[in-house]
């Protein structure tokens, strides 16, 4: 019997594996976010639908997909070259290495945040909070910390708000 640590990787790679022949095969696949490199467009636990798309159509502005050594990433194209993408996360400040063509699994076609879609069309103020957060970790800190505590208010009836706590375990 193999210890959780070994299958781990094995486990990314065949989810990598999964979603990249969904795209291929039937056009496009979802899946959910962890991280919080694209803050403030995409948030962790946000679904996105990705599409395939052929790298030569893809322009500036748009998100995509690509894999690389195992691992899936959702980042901006904020450049494009002969053969290869250039991206960046909104709220990183330097840009990723080049993203080869054969590494794009597809372009990210939708978000889906706490059921309802969200616009992917950029806005004056989704920009303004990716240039602060890619010049402040704080900010993202802060800005994650109020996203939690959010989410841990449930609706109820009127339009009020009621705290739920979390269950120890």
């Amino acid at each position: 019997m193999q210890s959780t640590a070994i299958c781990e990787p094995h486990l990314e790679a065949a989810c990598c594996d999964l979603v990249e022949e969904l795209v291929r095969r039937r056009g496009s696949a979802r899946l959910k976010v962890t991280g919080f490199s694209m803050l403030p467009a995409i948030w962790p636990g946000d679904v996105l639908t990705v599409q395939r798309q052929s790298p030569e159509s893809l322009r500036p502005g748009q998100i995509v997909l690509y894999r690389r050594k195992k691992k899936l990433t959702a980042h901006r194209i904020i450049g494009v070259s002969a053969g290869h993408l250039v991206t960046r996360g909104d709220s990183v400040p330097s840009p990723d290495a080049p993203v080869g063509w054969d590494e794009v699994v597809g372009r990210v076609a939708g978000i889906c945040r706490d059921g309802r879609a969200v616009k992917m069309q950029p806005s004056f103020f989704r920009g303004a909070g990716a240039w602060i957060l890619r010049r402040s970790e704080r900010c993202t800190r802060l800005l994650l910390r109020w996203r939690a505590a959010l989410q841990r208010l449930t609706p109820i009836r009127g339009g009020r708000y009621s705290h739920v706590g979390r269950v120890a375990g």
